[in-house]
């Protein structure tokens, strides 16, 4: 069961990375396992046989996951598992975020609230928002300009520019600095000057 049809089974995909997160020094991840110890059995090390005899065939939509993070890849400590159950699992790297009282891991939340994980993700960690903001904001059509994201409403009772023009430059694919800072009828003065 190493092939089907040519192409190696999930099994023994599972078998092979489960090695090379151990034991391969240009695995990224080495480090991590290396630190923590941890290690394939005596069993499973040098015979993908037994390996596939204990763990038996991987369910679909599901990957080889340790049971405890901290524990070495042997039976009793591995089973197959779903993307969502893997990240239910990752301990200490979950981003648990508490939220009106309750205490969730972010795709949790995202699943909750029913947001896209990575763009949830992305307004965190790569727009500094804080998880209320994201949380609140998320569904909301946000336009991004001088290192804060804002509705558009928003932005034109601060920036006093009207909504309509706001959403005409908006649908013409504008830049939110050309959007928010090109005077209001800059074009038909050009076009006047010009004739």
């Amino acid at each position: 069961m190493r092939r089907i049809n040519g192409k190696l089974t999930k099994e023994y995909r599972a078998w092979k990375n489960m090695k090379a997160r151990c034991y391969s020094t240009c695995n990224k991840n080495h480090g991590k396992y290396y630190e923590n110890n941890i290690q394939v059995c005596d069993r499973w090390k040098n015979s993908f046989e037994d390996f596939l005899q204990d763990m038996g065939k991987a369910p679909e939509n599901h990957s080889l996951d340790r049971i405890d993070n901290l524990g070495n890849y042997e039976p009793g400590n591995c089973k197959w598992s779903t993307n969502k159950q893997q990240c239910m699992n990752r301990g200490e790297f979950n981003l648990l975020y508490t939220y009106n009282g309750e205490t969730k891991i972010l795709s949790e939340w995202a699943e909750l609230y029913n947001l896209d994980y990575n763009n949830l993700h992305k307004r965190i960690f790569r727009s500094n928002m804080s998880f209320e903001e994201a949380i609140v904001y998320n569904n909301l059509k946000l336009i991004f300009y001088k290192g804060e994201f804002k509705t558009a409403q928003e932005w034109s009772k601060l920036l006093n520019i009207p909504l309509s023009i706001i959403y005409d430059r908006k649908s013409r694919g504008w830049t939110s600095e050309r959007m928010f800072e090109q005077p209001i009828g800059a074009k038909k003065k050009i076009i006047k000057d010009i004739v």
